[in-house]
C-alpha cells in the first residue's frame, strides 16, 4: 500500500508540471494586458501614460521572456507560494480563503446530495425492473441527464424568483461555523442545481450495475441459501455495483469545480469560481493560476483517494 502511494504522489508531479504549462502559456496568448487593466481602474476609463504603462508591466514581470517568468512562478509555487495578485497585489492565498472553503462546501454538499437520492433510485430501478417505479426512476435520471446544469440552474432561480420573491444580492452570505442554518439554507437550492445532473448519471450506472450483479451466481447461491432479500441486495450485491459508482464520484467532483463557477454567477455566491472569473476578466495571471493549481491539486487527491477506496470495497483489488 505505501508503495503504491508513493508511485501515485510521484506521478502527480508530470501531471502538475503540464497543468501549470498549459495555465501560463494560455493567459498570455490571449490577448490583454494585467498592467493595462490596472491602470485603467475599475471602470477601465482611468488614463495613463506609455511610460506608466513600461514601468508597471516591469515592476509585474510581464515584460520578461516568458521561460523565464514561468520559471520564477513555478519555483515559488513548489516553494508554497502562489504570488500575489496583478492587480490589487493581495495574496492569492488570502484571496482564497473566503471563496475555498465555500466552494469544497458546495462541491462535496453536491456530492453527498446527489449520492443519497440517486444510489436509492438506482437500486430500486434494478431491483424491480420493468416496473413501474422503474419507469419513473428510468424518466427522471434521463431527464437529469439531457438538462444541462446551466439550463437546470437558471430555471430553479427563476422559479425562486418568480414564485417566491427569492432575491440572491438581497442576501448577505452567511458561513457554515457562523450560522450553519441560515448557511446550508442559502446553499440548499445551488447544491439542488449541482446535483441534478449527477442524479442522473450515478443512478443509471447504479442501476445498470446492479442489474448485472444481481445476475451473479453468488447472488443467487445467497439467495439459495435462505438470506432476506433486503440482505441479498444489499450486504452481497450493491457493494459490488457501487465500483463503477465510486469511479464516476470521483469524475463527478472533478467536473464540479466548473460547475460550481456556473453556479456561484448564477446565485451571487463569493467562492472561488467568482474570484477565478473576475481575475480572467482583469488578466490577474497570478491569480488564475493559482486557483487553478489549487483545483487541480484537489481533483489528484480525490482521484486517489477514490482508488485506495477500491479496496475497501472490492478485497480481491491489491496494491502491491
Amino acid at each position: 500500500m505505501r508503495q503504491y502511494i508513493t508511485k501515485r504522489l510521484l506521478l502527480f508531479i508530470p501531471t502538475i508540471l503540464l497543468v501549470s504549462i498549459i495555465a501560463f502559456v494560455i493567459q498570455r496568448v490571449v490577448p490583454g494586458d494585467p498592467a493595462a487593466q490596472r491602470l485603467a481602474g475599475p471602470f477601465g476609463d482611468a488614463q495613463y501614460t506609455v511610460e506608466e504603462l513600461k514601468e508597471l508591466q516591469h515592476r509585474l514581470g510581464t515584460d520578461r521572456p516568458i521561460v523565464v517568468q514561468y520559471g520564477d512562478w513555478f519555483s515559488s509555487m513548489f516553494q508554497g507560494d502562489l504570488g500575489s495578485s496583478m492587480i490589487d497585489d493581495r495574496p492569492v492565498t488570502e484571496a482564497m480563503k473566503r471563496g475555498l472553503p465555500l466552494s469544497a462546501e458546495l462541491a462535496v454538499g453536491a456530492i453527498i446530495f446527489s449520492t443519497i437520492l440517486a444510489i436509492p433510485l438506482g437500486v430500486i430501478s434494478a431491483v424491480r425492473q420493468n416496473t413501474l417505479v422503474d419507469y419513473v426512476g428510468r424518466i427522471v435520471a434521463i431527464t437529469g441527464i439531457t438538462i444541462p446544469l446551466f439550463t437546470f440552474a437558471v430555471l430553479v432561480l427563476f422559479i425562486l424568483v418568480v414564485g417566491f420573491g427569492y432575491s440572491p444580492l438581497a442576501l448577505e452570505y452567511q458561513e457554515l461555523w457562523e450560522d450553519p442554518w441560515t448557511n446550508i439554507k442559502q446553499l440548499f437550492f445551488p447544491i439542488l442545481a449541482l446535483s441534478f445532473t449527477r442524479i442522473g448519471y450515478m443512478a443509471r450506472i447504479t442501476r445498470s450495475g446492479m442489474l448485472e450483479v444481481l445476475r451473479e451466481d453468488y447472488v443467487r447461491t445467497a439467495r439459495a441459501k435462505g438470506l432476506a432479500e433486503q440482505r441479498v441486495v444489499y450486504r452481497h450485491a450493491l457493494r459490488n455495483a457501487l465500483l463503477p459508482v465510486l469511479t464516476l464520484a470521483g469524475f463527478q467532483f472533478a467536473t464540479l469545480i466548473a460547475g460550481t463557477v456556473i453556479v456561484e454567477q448564477l446565485f451571487v455566491l463569493p467562492g472561488i469560481g467568482q474570484v477565478l472569473v473576475e481575475a480572467i476578466i482583469k488578466r490577474d495571471y497570478t491569480m488564475v493560476q493559482g486557483i487553478v493549481m489549487i483545483m487541480v491539486g484537489a481533483v489528484l487527491v480525490i482521484n486517489l483517494i477514490v482508488d485506495l477506496l477500491y479496496g475497501a470495497l472490492d478485497p480481491r483489488i491489491r496494491y502491491e
